[in-house]
């Protein structure tokens, strides 16, 4: 038995039927024989549920489940679940003709709007057949509490191999052995306890975060005399768009890819980055979507940026930081979008690395769930969600826009081959949109994540996301 980290325990109360926190992956899967579609599927889910069985203890997570005191009051404990049962996290289903892209976004849109169950291992997975060509899906959810998008990332190598005739895997070194359920009277101990520490948890929290807030001033440079010194940004500068408001439970996705070559050519001509392109690429496609609906902000969208700090070998759910980057959505020129961005991200991580950023989120968490109890946190978000309070203050961000590190060579499993590896993360109360976007082998692929109410037409977003490539490959041409 192990204790959630509190940043892990805050992405379970952030959680509202409103607003479920969990990663999706969507895996295409093209066969690598001619075998006939309906002779392949039958196969191909028998070897995909072997491929699980036989990886699980390459995948702790996936057999961890989630234990807490009476009446939330307790911090919460991951088990080993004695009750784990992989038919209850791996089904099947097929797809209505004609198995488009369309009829996919449709499904997982359903099945992104669903919370995973409490009483079992917080994942699921659906392998879907029907898609045109003989293709295959397999759509995975995952929360956050369980490990953050890079993570996640990495468990399309442990589940497949790097040739079509797959790999030997060794047992595990021992055994897996389910952990006891927890008595009543031992979680009312512990409950006890984890109560009697929070205060001095507490202040250690707080001495940290002021520490870090002394010595990101300590070590900024003292400006030059004929340099102007730019305000802290404000808290809440963010302008409110359409998809800044309360969510409802439904969810629409939609996904594009582009060569990553292609964006590596890109980055390369203009001196950024692979996210400065990408951050580049998103703020044009949501400029023309604003512009069809509503009309441009008077100022630049607010992007939350998450920044991993997990170091080699760590295996906890989330190490993850933010940074916040503005989106010049009021420029009409892709080169000078692009150059604006990197100026921006450039100096953003050099702050961030300065302030000690990795560990802001992991010291605000520790402060917050000890200063409270899981029953206050979890019921003032079912409180703010119910009530639409996101409709009545303004936004600290619009958007989130994540760029995830996939595969780097082609990857096989069940007789099939990786072709597109689509992301997609978690939409948040005020902020009724997510774009995530992952590399797999020679294509970028791209996922949004949308409130249906919030974010009509968001196939726009993706097919503008796919121009401004285009138009930014023009440019260096």
């Amino acid at each position: 038995m192990t204790p959630v980290s509190t940043l892990d325990a805050a992405m379970l109360y952030a959680e509202t039927p409103e607003m479920p926190m969990h990663t999706m992956g969507i895996l295409i899967l093209e066969p690598e024989d001619s075998l006939d579609a309906d002779e392949l599927a039958t196969p191909a889910f028998s070897l995909t549920r072997q491929r699980f069985a036989e990886r699980l203890h390459l995948i702790p997570p996936f057999r961890r489940r989630i234990v807490q005191g009476p009446l939330q009051i307790g911090d919460p404990h991951w088990i080993e679940d004695p009750a784990f049962d992989l038919d209850k996290h791996l089904i099947r289903v097929s797809l209505p003709s004609p198995g488009g892209m369309r009829e996919l976004c449709d499904f997982v849109g359903g099945f992104a709007g669903t919370r995973l169950e409490r009483d079992r291992p917080l994942w699921k997975a659906v392998l879907v057949e029907g898609l045109e060509g003989g293709k295959l899906a397999l759509v995975m959810k995952i929360h956050h509490a369980a490990m953050d998008g890079g993570k996640s990332a990495a468990i399309a190598g442990e589940l497949m191999d790097t040739s079509p005739e797959g790999r030997v895997i060794p047992p595990p070194e021992e055994p897996w052995l389910p952990d006891r359920e927890p008595t009543i009277p031992w979680l009312a101990a512990d409950t006890l306890r984890t109560l009697a520490g929070k205060p001095r948890r507490a202040v250690e929290a707080a001495t940290k975060m002021v520490e870090a807030t002394r010595n990101k001033g300590q070590s900024q440079p003292a400006p030059a005399a004929d340099t102007e010194v730019s305000e802290k940004p404000p808290l809440f500068e963010a302008p409110p768009t359409m998809f800044n408001g309360a969510l409802t439970p439904h969810r629409s996705v939609a996904l594009a890819d582009v060569s990553f070559d292609e964006v590596k050519a890109i980055k390369r001509a203009f001196g950024t980055t692979v996210n400065d392109v990408v951050l580049a690429s998103c703020c044009a496609a949501l400029r023309s979507w604003l512009e069809a609906h509503g009309g441009l902000p008077d100022r630049p969208l607010i992007a939350t940026v998450p920044v991993s700090v997990r170091h080699e070998g760590d295996q906890a759910g989330n190490r993850v930081s933010v940074i916040r980057v503005h989106l010049p959505v009021q420029s009409d020129d892709p080169v000078e979008r692009l150059l604006a961005i990197n100026e921006e991200t450039t100096r953003q991580k050099r702050r961030h690395g300065r302030s000690g950023g990795g560990d802001l989120l992991k010291n605000f968490a520790d402060l917050v769930t000890n200063i409270t109890v899981p029953w206050m946190a979890t019921h003032f978000m079912d409180f703010f969600s119910s009530r639409h309070l996101a409709d009545r203050v303004p936004p600290l961000w619009n958007l989130v826009i994540s760029n995830v590190a996939g595969p780097p060579v082609p990857l096989y499993t069940a007789g099939t081959r990786l072709t597109h590896l689509f992301p997609l993360g978690p939409v948040q109360q005020g902020s009724g949109l997510n774009i995530t976007v992952m590399s797999a082998v020679d294509r970028l692929c791209f996922g949004a994540l949308a409130c249906s109410e919030l974010v009509p037409d968001l196939q726009n977003i993706a097919d503008g996301f796919v121009r401004e490539i285009e138009l930014l490959k023009e440019r260096i041409e």
